[in-house]
């Protein structure tokens, strides 16, 4: 994977014309993933990523994780790109000093790829896969292949919690959820809050289109009923016609709401309105209280992995106070 003196003077001018008026965020989506390589698109390596990558994430309507976009070092979009990964060979002394801190972190990895944020832009995941032949790059990526969509699902999920951070937040809204639930949450602006006062469980949504339900009930109830009953009886909180279908969605990356000690993907179906869409669902610890929380999306003909990212990155703000 060669790097010349014209691809230095991209990288430059990319990152300068990124970062007039201050450094911005990166570019693009939460399913985009730009791939940079020297390899060919039909080589063997780079078709092994994008199996790896591209596996199915929702059913509905066939989406998978990433979508892939192919790029040489001497694209500046690559550079501004929200989530990348260098795919090469050689020497660790032939990587660029542009990707220093990725060069950094990989001379001391257990494995042949490494994830850093904000390389280059505010919330950006890059990362690099490399070996020191092009003969072990293959093997390599065979042999870490689970390994490796686990850290880039992570990488890409912190861009995501990065820009919900920056977000601006409803103070009113929250005010009132602490005061009913007795519990926490960050509320970013355009979210609708409603508690129901049988259960004090809250509803935050945003009607869309698309349309993303974040739903919260504490637990009192140590591994009480089986998941699919607990979600169940929390949707019919605010939408007696909806049901948990005996669906399974895949997992994508196990655990990856933080504090869920159990948890159940797969979709849900309310007949009344002719709505259908896919959820997780979690049983969470918080400073030793226990909660139900449930994320869920109604995205008709659109991506619906990237609304559950956000969901999960809201949810992740719960506080038991």
């Amino acid at each position: 994977m060669a790097f010349t003196t014209r691809v230095a003077a991209v990288f430059l001018l990319a990152i300068a014309a990124a970062g007039c008026g201050g450094r911005p965020f990166a570019e693009g989506g939460s399913r985009e993933l730009t791939i940079v390589t020297t390899l060919p698109a039909d080589s063997p390596e780079v078709l092994l990523l994008r199996a790896v990558v591209e596996r199915p994430a929702i059913r509905i309507e066939d989406e998978t994780a990433y979508d892939v976009h192919l790029a040489t070092a001497d694209d500046p979009g690559a550079y501004r790109a929200r989530t990348v990964l260098f795919l090469g060979f050689g020497p660790m002394g032939r990587i660029p000093d542009q990707l220093g801190p990725l060069r950094a972190s990989l001379a001391t990895a257990r494995e042949p790829f490494v994830f850093s944020p904000d390389v280059w832009l505010r919330g950006q995941a890059a990362g690099i896969f490399w070996t020191e032949t092009r003969e072990e790059l293959l093997p390599a990526l065979q042999r870490h292949q689970n390994r490796l969509f686990e850290e880039l699902d992570r990488a890409t999920f912190s861009t995501v919690r990065a820009r919900l951070l920056a977000l601006p937040r409803d103070h009113d809204a929250e005010k009132n959820l602490r005061r009913l639930t007795g519990f926490s949450l960050h509320v970013p602006r355009g979210y609708a809050l409603r508690v129901h006062p049988g259960t004090k469980a809250a509803l935050l949504l945003d009607e869309g289109p698309p349309a993303r339900l974040l739903r919260i009930m504490p637990t009192d109830v140590d591994r009480g009923p089986d998941l699919r009953s607990a979600r169940d009886a929390l949707a019919r909180a605010f939408r007696p016609n909806e049901r948990t279908l005996d669906l399974v969605e895949p997992t994508l990356t196990s655990g990856e709401l933080a504090g869920a000690v159990r948890q159940i993907h797969g979709r849900w179906e309310d007949e009344e309105v002719s709505a259908a869409g896919p959820y997780r669902f979690y049983e969470v610890a918080r400073q030793g209280r226990r909660f139900y929380v449930d994320l869920s999306v109604f995205a008709p003909g659109r991506p619906k992995l990237p609304y559950l990212r956000e969901l999960q990155a809201i949810a992740e703000t719960l506080t038991a106070r």
